[in-house]
C-alpha cells in the first residue's frame, strides 16, 4: 500500500512538472509576438507597421519552417527566440500560428 501510494504522489507530481503542460500557445503569442504581429496576425499595429511585420494570417509556410523562423529571428527586424523560448514552447507557436491563429 505505501508503495503505491508513493509511486502514485510521484506520478502525480512528475505529471505537473512535464514540459508538456507548457503555456496556452494564444497566451504565449499574446505575451511574444502580439507587439509586433497583433493579437489577430495582421501586423498592423504600431511597431508592426514600423517594422514591416509579415501577416500571419495566410502565411504558406511550413510549421517547421514558422518554427525555424521563430527559434532564429528574420533579420533584422525579428530578433531570434532561441534560447528564450523552449522547443516546446516554439512547436506550440508555431502550429498556433500555421492553424490561423486559433
Amino acid at each position: 500500500m505505501k508503495r503505491t501510494t508513493v509511486a502514485l504522489a510521484a506520478c502525480f507530481v512528475l505529471g505537473f512538472a512535464a514540459p508538456a503542460r507548457a503555456e496556452d500557445a494564444k497566451a504565449l503569442f499574446a505575451r511574444r509576438c502580439a507587439s509586433c504581429h497583433g493579437v489577430d496576425g495582421k501586423g498592423q499595429t504600431a511597431m508592426g507597421k514600423r517594422l514591416g511585420a509579415t501577416d500571419l494570417t495566410g502565411l504558406q509556410s511550413s510549421e517547421a519552417a514558422i518554427s525555424v523562423a521563430i527559434e532564429n529571428g528574420k533579420p533584422p527586424r525579428m530578433f531570434a527566440f532561441k534560447g528564450k523560448l523552449t522547443a516546446e514552447q516554439v512547436q506550440a507557436l508555431a502550429a498556433y500560428v500555421k492553424g490561423g491563429l486559433k
